[in-house]
């Protein structure tokens, strides 16, 4: 389709231009791109290539601003609301990283030095002026016949810490990195399993993290542990005390991490928590508290003994059948229940709990059997016909994903 001179590809839902267009576009766009390019890397290389020389200091038409006498005066150019902004623009123009408020606040607080700076010392970088306009000079070497005098002060700003020299005649001042802020900064904190079975070992490891920036020397490290728990082993040589264990820590580097563990034997089921800690004379801040927790789970196991008293039995004459069901695990059981199918060749008669249905006496249900715990019933039968009579009994609880059984034979003669 020709519209307006130019060829057009008519396609459905749109228009698109015809190829030949499409080319010559993006190659405009490259070449703007590659001018774009070319002229930062020129203002790069410029800025890298600036360089100035510098055998005076104090001429009226260059200087930032009027000659420094005394520490005062120092203090009246930092504190003038009308020079700050220039302060802030010859900053800018440097690429300064830090705050100004920061270099504002020391210039009329902070300690004050006599400063020399040396014959042939090349400055990054110098305010100056041109034209009455603030200007960041580069690269700027002192090339006079003797040092120049200055004032200087250190401050801090966005974890750096700087020197900011101002030469007396001229008030040309600039700044210098003296590097990161030292800082002495600790973190603590705990691995634990979410859950251990009561009476498998239970290991808890402490993690300490050197988060500053500098070397820190005799850590000591504690971790506390209830009074229930024993401890059975530690790693790096920890100390077991009366509540807990300690370790002690010689060096840790900036940003690593030493990580220790203590073996412990619960005694008992129950949510345990270990809340560590870690301490060192160059750390003023403790670190922010951390916990970690497991729980130990106890594991029910149910016993059933059954027995008859006496065996063989005459017909007419009594057996005893007792019945004992023992939780031998470490966590309750619940809803325990025995029920005892008597053989057909003996009738029960009597029982201590529970009720008699024809052949089957149903123990009552124990709600709560507890570790350790055990109950007992006593259950009396006649013998009605000779033969080997097999008594059943089944044993059913919370615990157990399907009932037990057992069977007693008694020969009733």
């Amino acid at each position: 389709m020709r519209f307006g001179g130019h060829f057009f590809l008519a396609t459905t839902p749109g228009f698109h231009y015809f190829e030949p267009a499409m080319k010559l576009l993006r190659s405009a766009c490259r070449l703007l791109l590659l001018l774009l390019l070319a002229a930062n890397l020129a203002h790069g290389f410029a800025r890298a290539e600036e360089h100035h020389r510098a055998t005076h200091l104090g001429n009226p038409g260059t200087r930032f601003a009027p000659t420094i006498h005394t520490e005062a005066d120092l203090r009246q150019r930092y504190a003038d609301p009308v020079l700050r902004l220039d302060f802030i623009e010859i900053l800018r123009q440097w690429g300064w990283t830090g705050d100004p408020a920061d270099l504002f606040a020391a210039g009329l607080t902070n300690p004050v030095t006599e400063w020399d700076i040396p014959v042939g010392a090349t400055i990054p970088f110098m305010s100056s002026r041109e034209d009455g306009r603030p200007i960041c000079l580069r690269n700027v070497t002192w090339a006079g016949a003797e040092p120049a005098p200055a004032y200087a002060f250190t401050f801090v700003s966005r974890g750096h810490v700087w020197r900011c020299i101002t030469p007396k005649p001229c008030s040309n001042f600039f700044v210098e990195d003296l590097g990161e802020t030292v800082r002495h900064e600790l973190g603590v904190d705990c691995d634990a399993p979410a859950t251990n079975l009561l009476g498998r070992p239970l290991e808890i490891c402490v993690n300490v993290h050197n988060t500053g920036n500098v070397t820190e020397s005799n850590l000591t490290v504690s971790l506390p542990v209830p009074g229930a728990v024993a401890i059975t082993a530690t790693s790096d040589d920890g100390a077991v005390t009366n509540a807990g264990v300690v370790w002690q820590i010689g060096t840790l580097p900036s940003l690593a991490t030493k990580q220790l563990c203590a073996q412990l034997k619960p005694a008992a089921p129950g949510r345990l928590t270990f809340q560590p800690a870690v301490v060192a004379a160059t750390v003023s801040t403790p670190p922010a508290p951390s916990e970690c927790g497991t729980e130990v789970i106890g594991i029910p196991a149910i016993l059933l003994e059954k027995a008859d008293d006496p065996d063989p039995v005459a017909v007419g004459d009594t057996t005893t059948y007792t019945v004992k069901v023992t939780n031998q695990g470490t966590a309750d059981d619940r809803n325990v229940q025995a029920v005892i199918e008597i053989a057909p060749e003996l009738v029960p008669v009597s029982t201590t709990e529970g009720t008699i249905t024809n052949q089957t006496v149903t123990l009552p249900v124990v709600p709560v059997l507890a570790p350790k715990a055990v109950v007992s019933y006593r259950v009396v039968a006649k013998g009605v016909k000779p033969g080997d009579g097999h008594t059943k009994f089944t044993l059913s609880s919370d615990m157990l994903s399907s009932p037990i059984s057992a069977e007693e034979s008694t020969t009733v003669y």
